[in-house]
């Protein structure tokens, strides 16, 4: 059995799930999801607590036990250090194993991934596209939604496949004062949608955002049709990602969340633009994809 932990946001949990799966598909063994940590991370590392947000799609994953998780690692945000190291002595008695993503390796592939045996607990990000290659198709045809799409985001899914549909996704907010990069108007935005116009006739943008006056503030005077994508929120906002997956072309932001959105974007002609740094510091990272423009 391979158990992959849950956390951070949807984009965050479909990377841990993907790997985990490829991982649990090559051995031939069960893969479950731990979800026990996801709260405790998100107040640890002072980000927005989230919850387990994969129910939407049809996966059959079991959550694991928690007593089965506590074979491999203790509350890994609660315990101290002797802990750390009492639970690795454990390991090693009952034959199960531990993977970790160090902050160093993070969102790059880590090729040792591929020695990782039977009972092992995965713990990670783990966002590289890399990781699932082999089991591309097949995850495709499992991250669909098990519920019917309701009808006002149905209405908006036919309009957007009957024009060349464009999505722009714009994270601010919790990004601020973050470690990531802040993707700008005149810097990023303003020549991603020259990079579209110049290959797509006649588009139209669809902008989603978790910051809707400074979308307004700043594309309302430019002379492009938009549209402003507010119709999912809460519990809802999973939707915003099948939206996005659904228009033509993406303009994505350094998010994970619109990540996905353009990668389940099944357009065999789609033109996927992304930003060149994920990080503002101008680490490298397998997330932008060799097919797709980066400014």
């Amino acid at each position: 059995m391979i158990i992959v932990n849950l956390y951070g946001g949807l984009g965050n949990q479909l990377f841990q799930y993907a790997c985990g799966k490829a991982v649990a598909e090559r051995l031939g063994v069960e893969l479950q999801l731990d979800i026990s940590h996801l709260k405790e991370y998100g107040k640890a590392t002072n980000f927005t607590v989230r919850d387990f947000e994969l129910g939407v799609f049809s996966i059959n994953e079991k959550t694991a036990d928690i007593q089965e998780v506590r074979k491999y690692v203790p509350n890994l945000y609660k315990t101290s250090r002797y802990y750390h190291q009492l639970w690795r002595i454990k390991r090693l008695f009952n034959g199960r194993h531990l993977f970790i993503e160090r902050t160093w390796q993070r969102d790059r592939y880590i090729e040792n991934i591929e020695k990782v045996k039977d009972n092992t607990y995965l713990y990670g990000y783990f966002q590289s596209a890399r990781y699932f290659a082999d089991i591309e198709e097949k995850l495709r045809t499992t991250l669909v939604l098990k519920d019917r799409i309701d009808a006002e985001n149905e209405a908006l899914i036919q309009q957007m496949e009957n024009e060349n549909s464009v999505s722009i996704h714009i994270r601010r907010g919790d990004y601020e004062n973050s470690r990531f990069s802040l993707p700008e108007l005149d810097t990023y935005y303003l020549p991603a949608i020259k990079a579209i116009q110049t290959q797509i006739p006649q588009p139209k943008f669809y902008i989603f955002s978790n910051d809707a006056e400074w979308v307004k503030k700043n594309f309302n005077s430019l002379e492009i049709k938009n549209e402003i994508v507010s119709i999912n929120s809460g519990s809802r906002s999973f939707m915003d990602m099948i939206l996005m997956s659904r228009c033509k072309h993406n303009i994505i932001g350094n998010s994970s969340f619109s990540w996905w959105g353009a990668w389940l974007n099944q357009n065999p002609d789609k033109m996927i633009v992304v930003p060149k740094n994920w990080y503002k510091n101008g680490r490298e990272t397998d997330l932008q994809l060799k097919e797709w423009i980066k400014i």
